[in-house]
């Protein structure tokens, strides 16, 4: 059983997440009639460009905010943590507008819009400093709050300035900014950060060791951007812009999953690192993440025949090809996120440069089949090198896991399951959409029944 902690902080994540997860359901009908598809293939690289940048920027240090505030019991060392890594943070994203304006001023890049998504960047970095401030200092409720006012004004903003106005991609990068604006705005409100800044409070030793720890990160976290944002990349460039709208779009419904997925590994690593401070590291693991495994895959398999049926909705959009590559990135999805999970223990152990090893291997093994074959097979030859990449990141971890603490997974069911998903989207694509009404009918029934009596007990509680 997962332990009641951990059930906890998800619960609090998953709330705090669950408004954003709602938006890009529900923003992926918006895309198909309203954004075409050279724009969000566009929008799609800038973020990838962002998810790239920031953690170069300011060397990830919001990692390091993490592990250092909540191993630290004195409030004023905290404080001095956040004082540190908050002067840092800003004098780097300082020189990195200077940089950009430089290259801007050189006409070195061509990128649309280049003001707004230099913004993006920026404030996509300070974003991921304030927000691991609210969890480091256990303002999970303030998190949520950000989260879902940040959400809610995103969601408003696109209204406005896509559906209403049709300002397509401006409309979008618009919206993103003003949304990630209010998070930093909520959490400033409560947590004074920018206000309890001194100059004296600068700790160069500090510093020095909160980025000998979040250093191997930032290899970490571009390579885990490479494998995602490579084929992005590699696509916009072989195939252009109006290809990479298409597998953009085909993604969006795995990352439902992935976006699920971090919320679960957010709580697993502030766990891990907590419990390594008792000594309590492998007591319940295995069994979390079995059982994380098996909700991801049925996540998964519910997902298929639920895309096919939206695509029958938008069969008349130029979205409509892209069919054939959506069901399959959920394997993607399901392999990525659980990588992650069991790459959590790195951190908790500080083993973090296995992470970065782990997650290049990855990356190669993405790069050189989407490299190889794009031009022979097109947008598929992303997708395949992604999943393999993934599958090889998720087992080589769990081998390297293996060698500092016990950690074994029973994968009879994990393979089954993964037969059956394959099964599933040959049938679902290669059949009438009714037949994918009559099988996600039939998966309901069936995990109903297989849980009925956790959701006997639930609907108990529930009555209490």
């Amino acid at each position: 059983m997962v332990n009641k902690r951990l059930i906890k902080k998800s619960g609090i994540y998953f709330i705090g997440n669950l408004s954003s997860k709602i938006m890009s359901a529900i923003l992926i009908p918006i895309y198909a009639f309203y954004i075409n598809t050279e724009d969000l293939g566009m929008y799609d690289f800038s973020q990838t460009v962002m998810g790239v940048l920031s953690p170069i920027i300011i060397l990830a240090i919001w990692e390091a905010v993490l592990k250092f505030v909540l191993s630290e019991d004195d409030t004023e060392k905290q404080r001095k943590i956040m004082s540190t890594s908050a002067i840092f943070s800003l004098v780097m994203n300082l020189v990195f507008i200077i940089i950009a304006n430089i290259f801007n001023w050189f006409d070195v890049v061509g990128i649309r819009y280049f003001g707004l998504v230099i913004t993006m960047i920026l404030l996509h970095t300070l974003v991921q400093v304030w927000q691991y401030y609210a969890r480091a200092t256990s303002n999970n409720k303030l998190y949520v709050l950000a989260g879902i006012v940040s959400t809610i004004v995103n969601f408003v903003c696109i209204l406005i300035f896509v559906v209403f106005l049709k300002y397509g991609l401006f409309g979008l990068l618009v919206s993103y900014n003003i949304g990630q604006l209010s998070i930093i705005i909520i959490i400033e409100r409560k947590l004074k950060v920018l206000k309890k800044i001194k100059i004296y409070d600068f700790d160069y030793s500090l510093l020095k060791r909160m980025l000998i720890f979040s250093s191997p990160l930032v290899l970490n976290l571009i390579s885990a951007w490479f494998i995602s944002g490579f084929g992005r990349i590699i696509i916009t460039l072989k195939l252009g812009n109006e290809a990479n709208g298409l597998y953009s779009f085909a993604n969006k419904f795995s990352l439902i999953i992935t976006m699920i997925g971090s919320v679960i590994t957010m709580a697993i690593i502030e766990e891990a690192i907590l419990s390594t401070k008792a000594k309590q590291l492998d007591k319940n693991f295995n069994k979390t993440l079995q059982g994380l495994f098996m909700i991801f895959q049925t996540l998964a398999l519910l997902g298929v025949p639920a895309i096919v049926i939206f695509y029958e909705v938008i069969a008349e959009t130029e979205y409509y090809t892209s069919l054939i590559f959506a069901p399959w990135l959920l394997i993607y999805a399901v392999s990525n996120t659980m990588a992650s999970n069991i790459g959590s223990v790195f951190q908790a152990i500080d083993k973090t440069k296995y992470q970065f090893t782990t997650t290049v291997l990855g990356g190669v093994i993405t790069f050189a089949i989407s490299w190889l074959f794009i031009d022979k097979i097109g947008i598929s030859a992303v997708i395949i090198g992604q999943i393999l990449g993934a599958i090889v990141m998720l087992v080589t971890r769990y081998i390297l896991v293996n060698r500092f603490t016990e950690m074994k997974l029973n994968w009879t069911p994990i393979l089954s399951m993964l037969l059956i998903f394959i099964f599933t989207i040959i049938l679902t694509t290669n059949s009438h959409y009714l037949i994918s009404v009559a099988l996600e009918i039939l998966i309901i029934f069936i995990i109903c029944f297989k849980n009925k009596n956790q959701f006997i007990e639930l609907f108990k509680r529930m009555k209490r």
